[in-house]
């Protein structure tokens, strides 16, 4: 094989990486095609001499406008900007735990109803399943006692307290010694219960022997009638007066003892039908008000059925039971969550200490180990406060935005971790940056299809940024896009030379 020949076929090799070139380039240096420090000579096939092309030939790249055009270069622009030291560390996509729940039955029974399938959207309220349980039908049937019993309990109290109001009222229309005939129209419709009678009867009598004891009065003053008649009457009249005062006395404070046990037998029953209705939410695992459904009436077997509701808009993830299965209480039937926001756990070690400063709301990014998916940002949700013996470190979790539904729970990615306070400091394209020979550099337009290798000195690298600490200056122009093209063909010409 000629020299020529084997240059040309280790010129192909070079294409797929520095590293091949420069190896070439050491095994050849002693025949003179490439020297160690980079300088190449081409043979001569009429005299033997050598023409050395000098490493400043080699550091540029000219290109005819066909292969510009196919190349489909990009410029970026050296700026300067606040660029932040930061850490990869490993973490999970997992699920929100605001925004996943397991649906459990509080009793045993048998499903009857199976109204979702795994992966269905399904929306705040909803039906997922009905469930048929002895042990609700029980705690409903007791609700509606507990209703009936309060119903009674609250017209007896109102009958009660009606009564002793409309006692105090005839005390007073008493004392004003209205006449029997009006205060029989007056407390016609008002409640008194048994002491109507007794207390009417008795003001009757006592107004009729105020009246004979008046009559008697005058008699006696006229000589009619001897004084003795008039203290007999006088004293019939006393003890009328104090047997209707002491029937007020005790008929007031039976009526206010009644009200005050019908009071208490109300709110008895109200406490028993809270504790009931309550019970029945329990087994329901609902919060609603609403204890007995409104076929409750209509269909004694609709007192047995639990409807399990979606606690919040979501997808069903799992589905742990099927239609007409028999289930024990606690028992799991069906995992609902809402994955438009999801955690990204991550442990912070040793070294990323520092990112425990990060507070509630402050951002990082999340890389996902995805072909084709973009880094997205996501908001510190909490920082834990104590290391694991196990792993020696500290959960971190975030908040990440999945609205999209491209992120999947168990899912790997990277998440930087800000370890120092960003700096503004001059940055390119990390696709701009490239090696040979252990040696960085970056491509920069020389001229009409014609560019020029710029050696330079990286420095930190983060969010597809490189800074530069040597070798350009702010606004200088760099190839973007189509770098590894140009180093390509970098190495080719210097071949053909």
């Amino acid at each position: 094989m000629s020299i020529k020949r084997a240059a040309l076929v280790c010129g192909a090799v070079v294409m797929f990486g520095g590293g091949g070139w420069y190896a070439w380039s050491r095994q050849f240096s002693a025949t003179g095609v490439v020297s160690a420090n980079g300088a190449a000579s081409s043979p001569v096939a009429d005299g033997g001499e050598t023409v050395a092309v000098s490493p400043t030939e080699l550091r540029q790249v000219q290109l005819t406008p066909e292969k510009t055009a196919a190349a489909g270069f990009s410029m970026a622009t050296a700026v300067s900007q606040p660029l932040q030291h930061e850490h990869l560390v490993p973490g999970r996509i997992q699920y929100d735990d605001r925004r996943h729940v397991v649906v459990r039955s509080a009793t045993a029974g048998i499903v009857v109803r199976l109204l979702v399938r795994p992966g269905q959207q399904v929306q705040r309220g909803e039906v997922l399943l009905e469930v048929n349980s002895s042990e609700v039908g029980d705690a409903r049937a007791d609700v509606l006692q507990r209703t009936s019993e309060l119903q009674v309990a609250q017209e007896s109290s109102q009958w009660a307290r009606e009564t002793c109001e409309g006692l105090a009222a005839l005390s007073r229309s008493i004392r004003e010694r209205a006449s029997i005939d009006s205060i029989r129209q007056q407390f016609r419709t008002v409640v008194l219960g048994k002491s109507r009678e007794v207390l009417l009867s008795t003001y009757s009598e006592l107004l009729l022997s105020e009246v004979q004891l008046k009559t008697a009065e005058e008699n006696a003053k006229a000589g009619v009638i001897p004084g003795r008649v008039v203290i007999e009457k006088r004293q019939a009249y006393d003890q009328l007066e104090e047997t209707l005062t002491s029937q007020l006395e005790e008929r007031s404070f039976e009526a206010r003892q009644l009200q005050l046990q019908t009071e208490s037998r109300q709110q008895d029953a109200e406490r028993r039908l809270r504790i009931a209705r309550q019970h029945v939410r329990t087994l329901l695992g609902s919060a609603d008000d609403e204890a007995v459904p409104a076929e409750a009436g209509d269909s004694e077997s609709a007192l047995s059925v639990i409807q399990l509701r979606a606690p919040f808009s979501g997808t069903v993830e799992q589905l742990n039971i099927s239609s007409a299965e028999r289930v024990e209480a606690s028992a799991p039937l069906l995992t609902l969550a809402d994955t438009s926001t999801l955690w990204v756990a991550a442990d912070l070690r040793q070294r990323e200490w520092r990112a425990l400063q990060l507070q509630p709301g402050d951002k990082v990014r999340v890389i996902p180990a995805v072909e084709g998916m973009e880094p997205r940002e996501a908001t510190i949700h909490f920082a834990g406060r104590e290391v694991d013996p196990t792993t020696n470190a500290v959960p971190l979790v975030s908040v990440i935005d999945n609205s999209d539904g491209r992120l999947r729970p168990g899912m790997f990615v990277r998440v930087a971790i800000p370890v120092a306070e960003p700096r503004t400091t001059l940055t390119v394209p990390e696709s701009s940056v490239l090696e040979h020979d252990r040696q960085p550099f970056v491509f920069v337009p020389a001229g009409q299809d014609l560019y020029e290798r710029v050696d330079v000195k990286p420095g930190l690298r983060t969010d597809g940024l490189v800074e530069i600490v040597q070798g350009l200056r702010e606004g200088d122009r760099v190839v973007a896009e189509g770098a590894f093209f140009l180093k390509s063909e970098l190495l080719l010409q210097g071949e053909s030379e």
